[in-house]
């Protein structure tokens, strides 16, 4: 029996770790998932290479101690945030930035950076959950999408064998909700037209969010939407989270909003400050948070509530769930029945409302 480790060179000099592995008379081949970069540092180097030599070293004793629960003494004393951060090093992904987040959060969390992998349980995966959901200031949707993308490094260690069970195999996460929560990032038919009619700070925001309201596109879409996107009165384009397509039929009182068309090759909006670039999330949803304010609106409004808004829209004027499903670009309808629960709830507010009979 024979497993070691080998480099295979790749384009512009970087270099992937494979195992090549010799048992009773057959060869295989194990690409594994780690790369060194020219750009990468000694120290990083270093830290992916023991990382390449203990999964080399452990694949070995899976053969030698299959069907038992012996975990070898280097694997033991790996330390999570180590490997947690040489994860994050070579992972390219477009939730990168919430992969850091909620690692700072564990880190919060435990307050033991010499936590070793393999004393990750189930408990402290528990634990990691509730102070997401209770004690971490998140909100909405993001302590679920937070404690996903820790599940993802977890997960990591698993493929790698540096750990013998995944300690969040059995945690399913259900988010505290407040009934109020989705009802505050809504806006109603009158909200819409109250806005149309208050001055905005940026005009440019002011007919993009209007836009997105009646299109459930976020900010990410509208901020790269050409008049290419716009063809014979219809919406094409893809979301950049998922990249599922989307196709919506505009109505004139938004072709009317957007104006003349121009050059395929145009972008819809401006959405550029007095410097020439693009205005971050917050500096959007500062002037959203004005705009509402002026229009004596009592809600917590960011861009990404127009897509709340625009799935409401359609449910209470008659789409189904798999139809607004469609509409926001999601893969399925799991993520799409909160709406309709609000929608339920405006219908028992209906009923509350109706007149008493006296007998």
């Amino acid at each position: 029996m024979s497993i070691k480790l080998r480099e295979k060179k790749l384009a512009k000099g970087a270099i992937k770790y494979y195992l090549d592995i010799y048992i009773n008379g057959e060869r295989s081949y194990e690409f594994l998932d780690i790369k060194i970069d020219p750009s990468d540092t000694k120290t990083v180097k270093a830290e992916k290479k023991n990382i390449a030599t203990l999964i080399r070293s452990n694949r070995e004793l899976e053969y030698l101690t299959q069907n038992t629960n012996y975990l070898p003494k280097h694997l033991r004393n790996i330390n999570f945030f180590d490997f947690a951060d040489s994860f994050v090093d070579s992972y390219t992904k477009k939730d990168l930035r919430m992969i850091k987040a909620t690692l700072n959060h564990f880190k919060a969390y435990l307050n033991n950076p010499k936590l070793k992998l393999a004393d990750l349980s189930p408990s402290i995966m528990n634990g990691y959950k509730d102070y997401l959901n209770d004690q971490s200031g998140l909100t909405g949707e993001s302590p679920h999408n937070y404690f996903t993308r820790f599940k993802k490094i977890i997960k990591d260690a698993e493929v790698k064998g540096l750990i013998r069970e995944n300690p969040t195999k059995n945690i399913k996460f259900q988010r505290k909700t407040n009934g109020d929560e989705l009802r505050k990032q809504v806006l109603t038919s009158e909200e819409l037209q109250l806005l149309a009619n208050t001055k905005c700070g940026n005009d440019e925001l002011k007919k993009a969010f209007l836009f997105a309201c009646f299109t459930g596109l976020g900010y990410a879409e509208i901020k790269k939407l050409k008049w290419s996107n716009i063809k014979n009165d219809r919406l094409s384009t893809r979301r950049e989270k998922t990249n599922q397509k989307v196709e919506i039929k505009l109505k004139e009182s938004l072709l009317s909003l957007i104006g003349m068309k121009k050059k395929p090759s145009d972008l819809i909006f401006n959405m550029t400050s007095e410097k020439g670039t693009i205005i971050s999330d917050n500096g959007i949803n500062k002037c959203l948070t004005n705009w509402v304010k002026r229009a004596k609106i009592d809600k917590h409004i960011t861009f990404y509530c127009a897509r709340h808004t625009f799935a409401t829209q359609l449910l209470q004027y008659g789409a189904n769930l798999k139809t607004v499903a469609d509409a926001l670009g999601h893969t399925n309808t799991r993520n799409t029945i909160k709406y309709l629960n609000y929608i339920d709830n405006l219908k028992d507010d209906a009923v509350d409302n109706l007149p008493d009979l006296n007998f």
